[in-house]
């Protein structure tokens, strides 16, 4: 499985100007600054909002604003400390438009119409073919997390592997599996609950949980189900066939390094 891709932010729109050069011939090092980083200045800076007004403008998280307002100006500081050229490109970021998804690649991309033949700019060296899409609908779509090791469940939801992150569309489909790092430590007590609301997760299939993680999961509107068991795939399967339901079981491992599973908040 590929890495987990960020979650698209919400720009306002393309800034008029690509970038900055120093008037003197300065470094020849290029800053990039990201447009999802561009737009928390542009709205905390010279719109003057709070992080709070920004996160809700952008569609994010608030500590999310927090982190890319905070790499924006240190590149910003940067460029104009070391006299760097400064070029506003890329990131993750969506504006209202048309949106297409290459057949091939899977990648979603916007501001641009596909080329003659429907190829993704992005994607020609491997023939690709786009789809015009609708993006709210491809944002909204359901998502389940499942704690995952060596491709199937991990019994112990607080130290797996990683979480493999399933996206169904309405018909019961799986159109895309991802995946997320587990944070190191007790799932209890991580702040993996919301990192997973955020993501757009609302179902949680896993093996084993103590109820701290299940009360964490569970405030942040996620359905939780354990007991499962088997490869990931096969298990999601099964949930969408309505053969999943939850045992009512909390965690038994009382003994893996000397950790105990019953945390209750």
């Amino acid at each position: 499985m590929s890495p987990r891709p960020k979650n698209f932010r919400k720009v306002s729109g393309v800034p008029v100007s690509c970038g900055f050069v120093p008037l003197s011939e300065g470094n020849r090092e290029t800053v990039v600054l990201h447009l999802e980083e561009y737009e928390t200045v542009l709205l905390c800076d010279y719109e003057g909002l709070t992080h709070a007004q920004a996160a809700q403008q952008m569609g994010v998280s608030r500590p999310t604003i927090t982190r890319i307002y905070a790499s924006a100006r240190q590149k910003i500081a940067r460029a104009l400390v070391d006299s760097c050229a400064l070029v506003v490109e890329g990131g993750n970021v969506y504006v209202d438009g048309g949106w297409f998804r290459c057949r091939h690649c899977g990648f979603v991309f916007n501001q641009a119409e596909p080329l003659p033949g429907g190829e993704c700019k992005d994607c020609l060296l491997c023939g690709g073919r786009c789809d015009e899409i609708d993006f709210l609908k491809y944002r909204k779509m359901k998502k389940i997390a499942l704690p995952t090791r060596n491709g199937q469940i991990d019994d112990h939801f607080g130290h797996c592997e990683f979480y493999t992150i399933v996206s169904v569309n309405e018909e019961n489909q799986i159109v895309l599996a991802e995946t997320m790092p587990s944070p190191q430590g007790c799932g209890c007590k991580s702040n993996i609950a919301f990192k997973l609301q955020e993501d757009g997760v609302t179902v949680m299939l896993a093996g084993n949980m103590g109820a701290g993680a299940l009360n964490k999961l569970s405030a942040c509107g996620i359905q939780v189900f354990r007991g499962c068991s088997g490869p990931v795939l096969d298990v999601v399967q099964a949930y969408l066939r309505g053969e999943i339901q939850d045992s009512g079981m909390g965690c038994q491992h009382h003994s893996e390094d000397g950790h105990q599973c019953a945390h209750h908040e």
